[in-house]
Formats: structure tokens, sequence, C-alpha cells
């Protein structure tokens, strides 16, 4: 699954998932290593009702291996991942790969790694170790170090247990729980979630100044190759 229904209000321009990396729609990227990987039976891009048509011309537009069904999303991230959800279990399939459209650079493989993480725990994320120092800062001043031994970056793909992550949204409309990532739920309810090693190139597309970089590094990477 694609999540492609915010804005992008940081970016200062509407629909980031729209903007051209290297003359392809950022989304484009990441539908071609949905696409390339060998779990993803199925594709369900989550868009906002402003980018709905543009998403599945774009879609069409490919001519991939694999079906994709576009669908709107909703106010919050979570409403959009929870259309989307519904969408793929109506579809058949049991397990789910949520990933952000704003992270074109994504590999196949990541999908692929999620997924089979999923199965054995339930959920699993991609996630990579946090390499700088963190401070943690107030009102313009440091409060102290955090130590990083144990400090992950998340990214997507997150992967799950379609079921279970059915009854982690339903706990978080109990609760009135809204989180950033569907991950947080997990562990808002304690329950356990898998690692996967991640990649340094799985960069989001957030300010405009994300743009340049992420069209070096596509540059510098091969168009992913179906594996299927």
């Amino acid at each position: 699954m694609i999540v492609a229904a915010g804005r992008g209000e940081r970016m200062g321009l509407p629909d980031k998932v729209l903007l051209p990396i290297n003359g392809e729609p950022a989304i484009a990227l990441s539908l071609r290593a949905a696409d390339a990987a060998r779990r993803v039976e199925q594709i369900v891009v989550v868009a906002g009702a402003h980018s709905g048509k543009q998403i599945a011309d774009i879609a069409s537009g490919l001519t991939l291996a694999t079906p994709i069904r576009v669908v709107e999303g909703g106010a919050r991230r979570q409403d959009s991942v929870l259309a989307g959800v519904l969408a793929a279990r109506a579809l058949g399939v049991t397990s789910v790969a949520v990933h952000d459209g704003a992270r074109p650079l994504v590999l196949a493989a990541l999908f692929d790694q999620t997924l089979d993480a999923a199965e054995e725990c339930g959920a699993a994320i991609a996630a990579v170790p946090v390499v700088d120092t963190v401070k943690r800062v107030r009102n313009g001043r440091v409060l102290e170090t955090v130590p990083r031994d144990e400090l992950w970056a998340a990214q997507t793909p997150q992967a799950f247990m379609i079921d279970r992550l059915l009854k982690a949204f339903d706990e978080a409309a109990r609760q009135e729980l809204t989180v950033t990532d569907e991950a947080s739920l997990f562990e808002a309810l304690g329950w356990p979630v898998a690692v996967v090693p991640g990649d340094a190139m799985n960069l989001k597309l957030t300010y405009p100044g994300d743009l340049p970089l992420l069209e070096a590094l596509a540059r510098s990477r091969t168009r992913p190759e179906p594996v299927r």
C-alpha cells in the first residue's frame, strides 16, 4: 500500500508525491518498487480527494504487472491508512506493507523483508540506526545529550498482519489515540514490532531542499528490476 494523501504543507507546494524526480513523478518510483517486490500481489494507493485522478492516471500509464487500486484517504494519516487497509483486505490479502509515497527511493527488497518479518512477529518496520549526536532542546537551549545506542530512525515500509492491524485501529479509536505511524499503535498497546535494517537512501521528500538530493541519489541508483 502506498500512502499519498497528504498535501505537502512543509514543502510549500501541493501534492509533493506528484513532483518530478528526474522527469518522473515521485509516486511513480514508489509504485515501480512495489511492483518489483516478490511479496506484493496487489497495490493500493491512498490518495487525497484533490489528487486521486492524477495519481490514477500516473498509475495506469506505468503498465505495471501488479494490479493497482486507488482509494480516497481521510483527514489524518491513520484515517488514510485505515481506508487503504480495508481496501487491501477486500482484495483478499492477509498482510500489508504500508509505504509513504514521499519516500520515492525505496527498494523492492524492503517490501519483501518487512512483510516476511511481519508474518513472524505481527508487525515490522524498516529503520536505520541514528548516527548523529542527538540533543534534547527546549526554547532554543540544550537540555541534555540523548544516548543513541538504542535509537533508530523509522522509515517505511511498515508491514502488518491485517487482522492484527485492524484490531489496533479499533483500540486506537476506543482510546482516542492519534499517532504518526502505524507501528506506534502497536507500541501503545504493548504489542511487539520487529525491526528490519532500512536503507540510507530511503529518504523522505519533506522540504524543498530535499528534491535535488533525491534527484542526485536517483541518478546513482538503477531502476528496480522485477524479481517475480
